[in-house]
């Protein structure tokens, strides 16, 4: 909800007159809801919430002898502009703010024994505000963070002396760049149990809200570009492709302009390795599915879903011929099954795809999304993908590996900053190097750094200052080493391959530092496991795709025409040597392992 300097100076005005009349209620024991609705509207507009006008909130009950006020805000979840760091006050809201009002008698303890705000504040479930008419003091603020740590309590409380600090900064206007919001919950943040990052590193739970969405601007741009950018994203697991996509998808759209962008998981519609007995799949089932997405969201009417390909081609382009301002961008993740389908045929749905781009006049554009065969496939000759935006001079576009260290530091640093948290010199760094900038992983460490910090500092003051040795002492932790492996695991599952290539390259080197030429990464590899690395079947092209793949994985970094493992630290998370020849030779199937007598040594 962007407003004017008029209306923000306007806005301070009036959220200081009503807090003052607020207040003056005691005098006239007038403490309902129905006079203080419009008081409190006017306080949430001064903090940056969309409220139009007092309407929005509606009454839910006062407390005994009207100490308290209990409204609920309902607003367009498409006008609220979060915050970026602290999903809960901004899209994990759905556009619902519990509001609770405290008249001055009350005593600062009765937040904390309030049962209704306890219970809505509890794990972060709910968007909770609370209008406090009274200043607080430090030791009142410092029992609110004890007691919010303890129980899992999420509440952003605007007290008095709160007020005046955001009223002076002009709500927002002398610092353009955070805005009245950001100030506000900067503020009273780190006096809650707040832990913005995801802990969870797989699935359905991995998925990121938009204020934790950093890095891959560009790529996104080039998602929603009709005519040009790539219609291609690949990249290993966890490692943001679904965030993008949905990002891309919630920027798009905008119905009411005719603008659509559909995100659809080709899994969730059963295009899958292996499919159910008696419910195969073929590759132009999709063009149902995308018909199905014309038909709920109004574009196309009065069709039923019983027609044929041809039919649902024509269909669409009508729909564009129909309307000069519809845009559609179908987002189609998970799509390596249906690409496997798909080739086996010559690809001739995507060809199909492809064409009604053209003849759509550049108002219609597909994206496939998935690990890294979606580019093998996009290297197959006479295929349509360079005419979706592949361009093999620049194999890595549309590529998601590592964020950039621009983004990863803002990952760390803004969420954090938020929660009223600090860095030492070259800390910051260390936990880069830990997590190798890769997104799930930094999002998951992020998490337990808080929490571990605060379950030893239950009474330190805001700023808090994190150092090298609390890093270290999670990066240490069992929790993390487990799941930084597990994240390497699913890495490898994409393909063996990529499993015999990092052992192998750790097992034969005591320093991580060491370069490997491709020659010398293909003989180590295929003496250790001969069954995956078939010399008769391994090409160049092959070996340096894969290669190519582990970088963008994040698990090799590319050094000039050489390769070496990615981080310093990554051999570490594999075991001793034994452990090491142990997996490779559960790979291969074969006796305990034995190095091979090669004496080739990889370049330093």
């Amino acid at each position: 909800m962007v407003r004017s300097v008029e209306h923000l100076v306007q806005d301070t005005s009036d959220a200081l007159k009503s807090w003052i009349a607020l207040k003056q209620d005691i005098l006239t024991h007038n403490r309902t809801a129905g006079p203080a609705r419009q008081h409190v509207a006017n306080v949430l507009r001064f903090l940056g919430l969309p409220v139009d006008n007092a309407s929005q909130l509606e009454n839910q009950g006062k407390g005994q002898n009207s100490q308290w006020v209990h409204f609920i805000l309902k607003a367009d979840p498409r006008v609220i502009d979060g915050v970026r760091g602290t999903p809960l006050f901004g899209s994990q809201s759905r556009g619902i703010f519990q509001i609770f009002c405290l008249w001055e008698d009350a005593r600062p303890d009765r937040i904390r024994q309030n049962r209704d705000i306890r219970r809505l504040a509890q794990n972060g479930e709910n968007t909770v505000i609370v209008l406090y008419l009274n200043p607080l003091t430090d030791p009142e603020r410092q029992d609110i963070r004890r007691d919010s740590l303890e129980n899992g309590i999420v509440l952003a409380i605007l007290d008095e002396l709160l007020l005046e600090y955001l009223a002076k900064r002009n709500g927002g206007i002398l610092s353009p760049t955070r805005g009245r919001l950001a100030d506000f919950l900067a503020a009273t943040l780190p006096y809650t149990a707040s832990n913005p990052y995801n802990p969870e590193t797989t699935g359905w739970g991995a998925r990121v809200p938009p204020e934790m969405f950093y890095g891959r601007e560009e790529l996104a741009r080039s998602i929603m570009m009709l005519r040009e950018g790539t219609s291609i994203v690949f990249g290993g697991r966890q490692l943001g492709k679904t965030a993008l996509l949905r990002k891309a998808a919630e920027t798009f759209s905008h119905p009411e302009v005719k603008h659509f962008a559909w995100f659809i998981d080709l899994k969730e519609v059963g295009f899958v390795d292996t499919a159910p007995l008696g419910t195969p799949k073929e590759p132009s089932d999709i063009l149902k599915v995308m018909h199905e997405r014309f038909r709920s969201d109004g574009i196309l009417t009065g069709l039923g879903n019983d027609r044929s390909l041809d039919q649902i081609r024509q269909d669409i382009l009508a729909a564009f011929r129909k309307d000069q301002q519809l845009q559609v961008i179908a987002m189609f993740d998970e799509s390596d099954a249906f690409l496997q389908l798909d080739a086996s045929a010559g690809l001739v749905v995507v060809e199909s795809m492809r064409s009604l781009m053209n003849e759509s006049s550049g108002r219609f554009k597909v994206v496939f999304a998935g690990l890294h065969s979606v580019q093998r496939f996009a290297n197959r000759p006479n295929n349509p993908f360079p005419n979706l935006g592949f361009n093999p001079n620049r194999p890595r576009r549309g590529g998601i590996g590592p964020l950039n260290d621009r983004a990863a530091r803002q990952l760390v640093e803004q969420p954090c900053g938020l929660l009223g948290f600090r860095f030492e010199p070259l800390v910051v760094d260390r936990i880069l190097s830990y997590t190798n900038r890769h997104p799930s992983l930094l999002q998951f460490f992020c998490h337990e750094l808080i929490k571990s910090w605060r379950d030893t500092h239950r009474d330190a003051l805001p700023p808090f200052v994190i150092g090298t040795d609390d890093v270290d002492k999670v990066y240490r932790s069992n929790i993390i080493q487990e799941g930084i492996r597990r994240r390497f695991e699913e890495t490898f599952k994409l393909d063996p391959r990529y499993h015999v290539i990092a052992l192998t390259m750790i097992y034969y080197q005591d320093r991580p530092t060491w370069k490997w030429s491709v020659d010398e990464i293909r003989d180590f590899c295929q003496e250790c496991c001969p069954l995956t690395f078939d010399p008769n079947e391994m090409e160049d092209l092959e070996l340096r795709s894969l290669l190519n793949e582990l970088v963008g994985l994040g698990i090799l970094a590319e050094d000039g025409g050489s390769y070496r493992m990615g981080s310093s630290l990554r051999p570490q998370m594999f075991g001793n040597n034994t452990e090491i020849g142990r997996m490779l030779e559960e790979l291969e199937g074969k006796e305990p392992f034995e190095p091979p007598i090669t004496e080739m040594v990889p370049q330093r």
